[in-house]
Protein backbone atom coordinates (compact mmCIF):
# COMPACT_ATOMS: atom_id res chain seq x y z
CA UNK A 1 0.00 0.00 0.00
CA UNK A 2 1.66 2.98 -1.14
CA UNK A 3 1.26 6.40 0.97
CA UNK A 4 -0.76 8.09 -1.95
CA UNK A 5 -3.03 5.02 -0.83
CA UNK A 6 -3.66 5.42 2.38
CA UNK A 7 -7.25 5.93 3.83
CA UNK A 8 -7.32 9.03 5.57
CA UNK A 9 -8.48 7.40 8.77
CA UNK A 10 -5.03 5.42 8.87
CA UNK A 11 -2.25 7.26 11.17
CA UNK A 12 1.49 6.27 10.34
CA UNK A 13 5.12 7.12 11.09
CA UNK A 14 8.01 5.71 10.14
CA UNK A 15 10.24 4.22 12.94
CA UNK A 16 13.27 2.61 14.01
CA UNK A 17 14.19 0.60 16.59
CA UNK A 18 17.35 1.45 18.56
CA UNK A 19 19.79 -0.62 20.47
CA UNK A 20 18.77 0.23 23.51
CA UNK A 21 15.54 -1.45 22.39
CA UNK A 22 16.81 -5.01 21.72
CA UNK A 23 17.31 -7.87 24.12
CA UNK A 24 21.08 -9.59 24.83
CA UNK A 25 20.37 -10.94 21.31
CA UNK A 26 19.91 -8.04 19.10
CA UNK A 27 16.02 -8.58 18.98
CA UNK A 28 13.97 -5.90 19.82
CA UNK A 29 11.69 -6.22 22.94
CA UNK A 30 8.01 -6.97 22.78
CA UNK A 31 7.92 -4.15 25.26
CA UNK A 32 9.67 -1.91 23.00
CA UNK A 33 7.20 -2.20 20.20
CA UNK A 34 4.14 -1.61 23.47
CA UNK A 35 5.94 1.60 24.10
CA UNK A 36 6.19 2.39 20.61
CA UNK A 37 2.65 1.15 20.47
CA UNK A 38 0.85 2.90 22.97
CA UNK A 39 2.84 6.70 21.80
CA UNK A 40 1.48 6.35 18.61
CA UNK A 41 -2.04 6.12 19.82
CA UNK A 42 -1.37 9.33 22.25
CA UNK A 43 -0.49 10.94 19.16
CA UNK A 44 -2.77 9.68 17.05
CA UNK A 45 -6.03 11.23 19.43
CA UNK A 46 -3.90 14.27 20.16
CA UNK A 47 -3.96 14.70 16.35
CA UNK A 48 -7.61 14.24 16.10
CA UNK A 49 -8.55 16.67 19.92
CA UNK A 50 -9.16 13.25 21.89
CA UNK A 51 -5.74 13.41 23.61
CA UNK A 52 -4.95 13.59 26.95
CA UNK A 53 -5.64 17.25 27.59
CA UNK A 54 -8.79 16.73 26.02
CA UNK A 55 -9.90 14.24 28.40
CA UNK A 56 -8.51 16.04 31.50
CA UNK A 57 -10.28 19.05 30.96
CA UNK A 58 -13.46 16.99 31.41
CA UNK A 59 -12.12 15.49 34.71
CA UNK A 60 -10.83 12.27 32.52
CA UNK A 61 -7.82 10.19 31.40
CA UNK A 62 -7.64 7.43 28.77
CA UNK A 63 -6.46 4.05 29.96
CA UNK A 64 -6.09 0.69 28.11
CA UNK A 65 -7.86 -2.20 28.98
CA UNK A 66 -7.26 -5.12 27.06
CA UNK A 67 -4.05 -5.44 23.72
CA UNK A 68 -3.84 -8.94 21.96
CA UNK A 69 -0.77 -8.88 19.82
CA UNK A 70 1.07 -11.16 17.07
CA UNK A 71 4.08 -10.78 16.62
CA UNK A 72 4.34 -13.10 13.06
CA UNK A 73 8.27 -11.98 12.36
CA UNK A 74 11.41 -11.25 14.41
CA UNK A 75 11.47 -7.66 14.38
CA UNK A 76 14.80 -5.83 12.86
CA UNK A 77 16.49 -3.02 14.88
CA UNK A 78 18.30 0.19 13.22
CA UNK A 79 15.60 -0.41 10.15
CA UNK A 80 13.02 2.16 9.13
CA UNK A 81 9.57 0.36 9.50
CA UNK A 82 6.03 1.62 9.18
CA UNK A 83 3.88 1.59 12.33
CA UNK A 84 0.37 2.09 11.96
CA UNK A 85 -2.67 2.69 13.77
CA UNK A 86 -6.25 3.19 13.60
CA UNK A 87 -9.88 3.49 15.36
CA UNK A 88 -11.72 0.40 15.11
CA UNK A 89 -15.56 0.17 16.44
CA UNK A 90 -16.64 1.87 19.54
CA UNK A 91 -19.62 0.24 21.78
CA UNK A 92 -20.81 1.40 25.43
CA UNK A 93 -17.85 3.03 25.74
CA UNK A 94 -15.68 0.77 24.80
CA UNK A 95 -13.15 1.95 22.09
CA UNK A 96 -11.08 -0.82 19.59
CA UNK A 97 -7.89 0.53 18.23
CA UNK A 98 -5.49 -1.51 15.55
CA UNK A 99 -2.01 -1.26 15.18
CA UNK A 100 0.48 -2.55 13.10
CA UNK A 101 4.36 -2.70 11.97
CA UNK A 102 5.30 -3.09 8.31
CA UNK A 103 8.43 -3.69 6.60
CA UNK A 104 9.63 -1.50 4.13
CA UNK A 105 8.35 -4.16 1.54
CA UNK A 106 5.40 -4.39 2.96
CA UNK A 107 5.38 -7.56 4.96
CA UNK A 108 3.43 -7.37 8.39
CA UNK A 109 6.25 -7.55 11.40
CA UNK A 110 3.46 -7.14 14.36
CA UNK A 111 -0.62 -6.71 14.55
CA UNK A 112 -2.46 -5.72 17.32
CA UNK A 113 -5.44 -4.50 19.01
CA UNK A 114 -6.47 -3.24 22.17
CA UNK A 115 -9.53 -1.44 24.23
CA UNK A 116 -9.77 1.78 25.45
CA UNK A 117 -12.23 3.72 27.92
CA UNK A 118 -11.67 6.61 29.89
CA UNK A 119 -11.77 7.07 33.21
CA UNK A 120 -12.90 9.32 35.68
CA UNK A 121 -9.52 11.46 37.42
CA UNK A 122 -10.90 11.42 40.55
CA UNK A 123 -12.63 8.44 40.92
CA UNK A 124 -10.36 6.46 39.07
CA UNK A 125 -13.72 4.43 38.16
CA UNK A 126 -14.93 4.07 34.50
CA UNK A 127 -16.85 7.43 33.42
CA UNK A 128 -20.05 7.21 31.31
CA UNK A 129 -19.28 10.76 29.88
CA UNK A 130 -17.59 9.40 26.58
CA UNK A 131 -19.72 9.87 23.53
CA UNK A 132 -17.75 12.84 22.73
CA UNK A 133 -14.84 11.17 22.03
CA UNK A 134 -16.62 8.66 19.32
CA UNK A 135 -15.35 8.65 15.95
CA UNK A 136 -15.88 6.48 13.27
CA UNK A 137 -13.88 2.99 12.51
CA UNK A 138 -12.07 1.94 9.78
CA UNK A 139 -12.37 -1.64 8.68
CA UNK A 140 -9.16 -2.99 7.35
CA UNK A 141 -8.01 -6.11 5.82
CA UNK A 142 -6.29 -8.62 8.36
CA UNK A 143 -7.34 -6.72 11.73
CA UNK A 144 -7.96 -8.70 15.00
CA UNK A 145 -10.88 -9.37 15.72
CA UNK A 146 -12.82 -6.45 18.11
CA UNK A 147 -14.01 -8.66 20.98
CA UNK A 148 -14.89 -8.40 24.14
CA UNK A 149 -14.27 -12.06 25.32
CA UNK A 150 -11.54 -12.44 27.93
CA UNK A 151 -7.94 -13.84 27.64
CA UNK A 152 -7.91 -18.20 28.36
CA UNK A 153 -6.41 -18.37 31.82
CA UNK A 154 -5.99 -20.82 33.90
CA UNK A 155 -6.76 -21.37 37.54
CA UNK A 156 -4.66 -21.75 40.47
CA UNK A 157 -1.23 -20.63 39.44
CA UNK A 158 1.33 -21.21 42.26
CA UNK A 159 2.60 -17.39 43.98
CA UNK A 160 6.19 -16.79 42.61
CA UNK A 161 6.77 -13.23 45.18
CA UNK A 162 6.39 -9.36 44.86
CA UNK A 163 7.12 -6.67 43.05
CA UNK A 164 6.25 -3.19 43.98
CA UNK A 165 5.63 -0.54 41.57
CA UNK A 166 8.90 1.73 40.80
CA UNK A 167 8.88 5.31 40.11
CA UNK A 168 10.63 4.82 36.75
CA UNK A 169 7.79 2.39 35.67
CA UNK A 170 5.18 4.60 35.69
CA UNK A 171 3.30 6.97 33.29
CA UNK A 172 1.58 10.27 32.87
CA UNK A 173 -1.46 8.74 35.15
CA UNK A 174 0.87 7.39 37.73
CA UNK A 175 0.45 3.98 37.16
CA UNK A 176 2.04 1.24 35.68
CA UNK A 177 3.05 1.64 32.01
CA UNK A 178 1.12 -1.00 29.97
CA UNK A 179 3.93 -1.63 28.26
CA UNK A 180 6.52 -2.67 31.00
CA UNK A 181 4.32 -5.78 32.21
CA UNK A 182 6.09 -7.76 29.64
CA UNK A 183 9.23 -7.24 31.66
CA UNK A 184 7.92 -8.41 34.54
CA UNK A 185 6.77 -11.62 33.04
CA UNK A 186 10.33 -12.32 31.61
CA UNK A 187 11.70 -12.29 34.79
CA UNK A 188 9.76 -15.66 35.10
CA UNK A 189 11.06 -17.39 31.98
CA UNK A 190 14.29 -19.94 32.39
CA UNK A 191 17.58 -19.17 31.98
CA UNK A 192 17.95 -18.81 28.89
CA UNK A 193 15.04 -19.62 27.51
CA UNK A 194 14.22 -16.18 25.51
CA UNK A 195 17.55 -17.25 23.15
CA UNK A 196 15.62 -20.40 21.71
CA UNK A 197 11.88 -18.98 21.56
CA UNK A 198 10.71 -15.53 20.61
CA UNK A 199 7.34 -13.97 21.77
CA UNK A 200 4.55 -14.85 19.22
CA UNK A 201 1.21 -14.04 20.57
CA UNK A 202 0.34 -11.75 24.06
CA UNK A 203 -2.80 -10.82 25.49
CA UNK A 204 -3.18 -8.57 28.40
CA UNK A 205 -6.06 -7.93 30.48
CA UNK A 206 -5.66 -4.88 32.49
CA UNK A 207 -8.67 -4.98 35.33
CA UNK A 208 -7.11 -2.65 38.00
CA UNK A 209 -4.59 -0.02 37.90
CA UNK A 210 -0.90 -0.47 39.92
CA UNK A 211 -0.55 3.29 40.70
CA UNK A 212 3.63 4.07 42.14
CA UNK A 213 4.50 2.18 45.17
CA UNK A 214 1.52 -0.68 45.19
CA UNK A 215 2.73 -3.91 46.00
CA UNK A 216 1.65 -7.01 43.98
CA UNK A 217 1.17 -10.65 44.66
CA UNK A 218 2.77 -12.36 41.58
CA UNK A 219 1.52 -16.04 40.47
CA UNK A 220 3.23 -17.27 37.27
CA UNK A 221 3.16 -20.83 35.48
CA UNK A 222 5.06 -22.51 31.99
CA UNK A 223 2.44 -24.79 30.37
CA UNK A 224 4.79 -25.87 27.09
CA UNK A 225 5.40 -23.08 24.97
CA UNK A 226 2.80 -20.63 27.46
CA UNK A 227 3.54 -18.19 29.91
CA UNK A 228 1.12 -16.98 32.48
CA UNK A 229 0.97 -14.22 34.61
CA UNK A 230 -1.05 -13.30 37.00
CA UNK A 231 -0.70 -9.63 39.55
CA UNK A 232 -3.49 -9.63 42.67
CA UNK A 233 -3.68 -7.12 45.66
CA UNK A 234 -5.64 -8.97 48.07
CA UNK A 235 -8.73 -10.98 46.27
CA UNK A 236 -8.36 -7.94 43.53
CA UNK A 237 -6.79 -9.71 40.11
CA UNK A 238 -5.55 -6.41 38.80
CA UNK A 239 -3.48 -7.66 35.43
CA UNK A 240 -3.74 -11.38 33.50
CA UNK A 241 -0.76 -11.78 30.72
CA UNK A 242 -0.20 -14.61 28.80
CA UNK A 243 2.55 -15.11 26.17
CA UNK A 244 2.84 -17.99 23.72
CA UNK A 245 6.16 -18.41 22.55
CA UNK A 246 7.54 -20.23 19.04
CA UNK A 247 10.84 -21.81 18.30
CA UNK A 248 13.37 -18.72 16.64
Amino acid sequence: MSEQSLPAELFRRTISFAPDETDRSGRVRPDAVFTRMQDLAGEHYDSLDLGRDAAVKRGLFWAVTRTEAFLPALIPAQTELFLDTWIGRTAHGLFWRHYRLLSPDGACLFRAVSVWVLMDLEQRILSRDWSWAARPGLKLEGSLPETVRGVPFPKGLPFIGRRVVAPEETDVNGHLNNALYLPWAAEGLPAGYEERRRPARIRIEYRKELPLGQETELFSRMEGDTLFLLGAVGDTHCFELRIDYDPI
